[in-house]
């Protein structure tokens, strides 16, 4: 089931965006022993991380993996697990809520053709080798993580973690999520905020769109699916 919640206070969707994260997380970790959740970086997704580290909940039972990431390492400004662990690992582990070894960090290595890849696929298949959630920011384009319309990186039959050398988002070298291990969470949560992402949302909102020219719409084949947006619908 799909809903699209909107409020024109961007700062105030986001917070809704968050506490909607961390109810998913509680009521998944009622009836599983641990929880993997996926999630990208950028602006908005910072300030969600900033409302969820103030949530409680059993964070020692969450397992946080990264969506997509640009091919730096983890301590590059440009690194999503870098946001990651800042804004939300960092200050739960400072307070005894969370061990850091709960977010694994997509490691670039550049002496292998997969660039570390296969070696990420072990982390999650010690776990399941599955999302229980996903956090997806929408791009202009309607890309989500490193899924790109009309490009290679949404068609891969490749389930697991995709690299690319020509992404059609500077910088081209990116690591992402399979189309496939995307979809196999229950639950997806998908930001689309800003005026240059209207274009995006009406995308998203046109039924006729395949997801190979929308990748956000991925989220209209999941099981449970809130789309959070200070659009109006057109």
């Amino acid at each position: 089931m799909l809903t699209i919640i909107k409020e024109k206070d961007t700062d105030l969707l986001l917070q809704r965006a968050a506490r909607h994260l961390c109810q998913k997380l509680r009521d998944a970790l009622a009836v599983h022993a641990t929880v993997n959740i996926a999630v990208p970086g950028g602006r908005s997704v910072v300030k969600v991380f900033d409302t969820m580290r103030t949530e409680s909940l059993d964070w020692n039972r969450v397992h946080f993996f990264i969506i997509d990431e640009r091919l730096v390492p983890i301590d590059h400004p440009d690194s999503n697990f870098k946001l990651l662990r800042d804004h939300l690992i960092t200050p739960l582990a400072r307070e005894g809520g969370i061990s850091p070894e709960n977010a694994h960090p997509f490691i670039l290595d550049t002496t292998v053709p997969d660039r570390g890849t296969l070696a990420y696929e072990d982390v999650l298949a010690r776990l399941g080798f599955r999302y229980d959630i996903i956090l997806l920011s929408s791009g202009e384009d309607g890309h989500v993580g490193a899924l790109f319309p009309d490009h290679h990186s949404v068609t891969d039959p490749h389930h697991g973690f995709i690299v690319m050398d020509d992404s059609p988002k500077p910088p081209p070298e990116r690591m992402s999520s399979s189309l496939s291990l995307m979809l196999t969470a229950q639950t997806g949560v998908l930001l689309i905020t800003g005026e240059a992402k209207r274009e995006a949302f009406r995308k998203f909102g046109d039924a006729s769109m395949p997801v190979s020219a929308c990748p956000a719409r991925l989220l209209t084949c999941l099981k449970d699916a809130v789309v959070f947006t200070d659009h109006a619908q057109e």
